[in-house]
């Protein structure tokens, strides 16, 4: 039995040692082989490790495919040893290149993701006030501005910026409007005049009527007594106060005028020597001067036309207008009913049709 243990020994280690010989040999035979071949490509020079025996070989182990405008040299024929240089050229002018002229240009693009805050700038919302005097502001709200941010890819090329596209856009925070108060109250002295104290002196007779409508009853009852002293219909003139102010003694209309009646400022200067009137806020001094600017309307209607539902056209477009600017724009031109006119006495109707507006 040991025996034919030593046996198997001494058959293994022959073997193992025939294996070391051929595998020797077989690596000398390769060395023996083996050549370093320098291959300069178009200028890029390299030493490669080669067992080929021809350069046509050494190219097609290399994976070196070329063209009719490729110089090889020496020819694919050529057998190769070691040391021996490949090169590889062109035929054609435009194709050699120089490699480190390209490294040196060459630039890699590069990307980046950008954020860019910015403000976004608040507006002013202003609100007239009738109880601050006209010229006045009070800032109500301190305006603050809002953030939005933005997101961009942006490319540089040596440091220059090549392109930039949108990505995303984000607000950060919404702008505060800034909130003013102005003042539209005439600050005037607030006497009123003898005609406005002996009208509001006087007790109503028995044919006022009070409506429902945003006027006190006092101020009514003075509108009523303002219209019998000037002949004019008390519906009539509440419609015009409706139509111009909606009942708000401190209405300011674009055009400087003011109050229950709209008085504009160009009437001032008559309406305080003839009447002695000088609040046109003041709702008892303002339905005075209208009161007398309507029934002088009306007085010269009466010599332009005959019947009443004409000289109520002409009466309240001139005080809408002026009476010189509508005659030479609307009368003269064959325009005697227009849109305002025809509004208040359809306000009129309604007035004494509902008890109220």
């Amino acid at each position: 039995m040991k025996q034919d243990t030593a046996h198997i020994l001494r058959k293994t280690l022959v073997i193992i040692t025939m294996i070391l010989i051929f595998t020797t040999a077989g690596l000398f035979l390769v060395s023996m082989n083996l050549k370093t071949v320098t291959l300069d490509y178009y200028g890029d020079v390299k030493n490669i490790k080669t067992m080929s025996n021809s350069v046509d070989g050494f190219l097609m182990q290399n994976k070196i495919y070329v063209d009719d405008n490729t110089k090889i040299e020496p020819n694919r024929d050529t057998k190769i040893t070691d040391g021996m240089q490949v090169k590889i050229s062109s035929t054609n002018e435009l194709a050699k290149l120089n490699i480190d002229e390209l490294k040196e240009e060459y630039n890699p693009v590069v990307a980046k993701i950008e954020e860019v805050i910015e403000s976004i700038p608040f507006e002013e919302e202003r609100k007239d006030n009738p109880t601050m005097n006209r010229g006045t502001t009070n800032t109500v709200q301190v305006g603050v501005e809002g953030q939005k941010s933005t997101k961009y890819l942006v490319k540089y090329n040596k440091d220059q910026e090549i392109f930039r596209a949108e990505l995303s856009s984000e607000i950060l925070s919404d702008a505060i409007n800034q909130v003013v108060e102005v003042g539209t109250k005439l600050n005037i002295t607030t006497s009123r005049s003898a005609v406005v104290q002996s009208i509001g002196a006087t007790q109503v007779d028995s044919g006022f009527k009070q409506y429902n409508i945003k006027l006190p009853v006092e101020q009514q009852q003075f509108a009523y007594n303002l219209c019998k002293k000037y002949g004019i219909q008390y519906e009539l003139f509440l419609a015009v106060m409706y139509k111009e102010s909606g009942f708000n003694q401190y209405a300011v209309g674009g055009g400087n005028s003011y109050g229950l009646c709209q008085i504009h400022v160009s009437n001032f200067s008559n309406l305080r020597s003839r009447l002695g009137v000088s609040n046109f806020t003041d709702p008892y001094d303002n339905m005075t001067a209208g009161a007398y600017l309507l029934s002088n309307y009306f007085a010269s209607a009466r010599k332009v036309v005959s019947d009443s539902d004409s000289v109520e056209a002409y009466a309240l477009n001139s005080y809408n207008m002026g009476e010189g600017v509508f005659f030479n724009n609307c009368y003269s031109k064959g325009v005697l009913h227009r849109a305002y006119s025809n509004s208040i006495k359809s306000i009129r109707n309604s007035l004494i049709a509902n008890g109220g507006i």
